[in-house]
């Protein structure tokens, strides 16, 4: 379980068939593994591609552990954090401002380790 957890650390989706031809694990055992790290909420599952990730709790802890190994970190303010944006507002965090430009409430979810500047939220256009 280790192997799956080391390469999800990274915070990226990735395919079941990714997984199981990096560490090694049969398809089978890999699912299982990663049916119990779904139903303990330590990794997050899209049904609609088949990937897989590190769970947003999880992938904190990671983040954490990592800013403590890090003697000499670029930004000292590693961050994590969940929010729900009310549609067409915005709000500041650790001096970062995150505005909402949809017409719908949304919620992000966000790993960082360097200082951003600024996320704006908007509706992506038709092709």
């Amino acid at each position: 379980m280790m192997q799956i957890f080391k390469l999800l650390e990274d915070g990226n989706w990735h395919s079941l068939d990714e997984i199981a031809k990096k560490t090694k694990v049969e398809h089978d055992e890999l699912i299982k593994h990663l049916v119990e790290a779904f139903e303990g909420g330590l990794v997050d599952y899209d049904a609609s591609s088949g990937k897989v990730r590190l769970g947003h709790d999880l992938m904190s802890v990671v983040l954490q552990i990592k800013a403590g190994n890090e003697s000499q970190a670029k930004w000292e303010r590693k961050g994590v954090g969940t929010a729900i944006i009310p549609a067409g507002k915005g709000f500041q965090f650790q001096g970062i401002h995150i505005q909402n430009q949809t017409e719908n409430d949304v919620e992000i979810k966000f790993t960082f380790d360097m200082k951003p500047k600024e996320i704006v939220i908007s509706e992506a256009k038709p092709l």
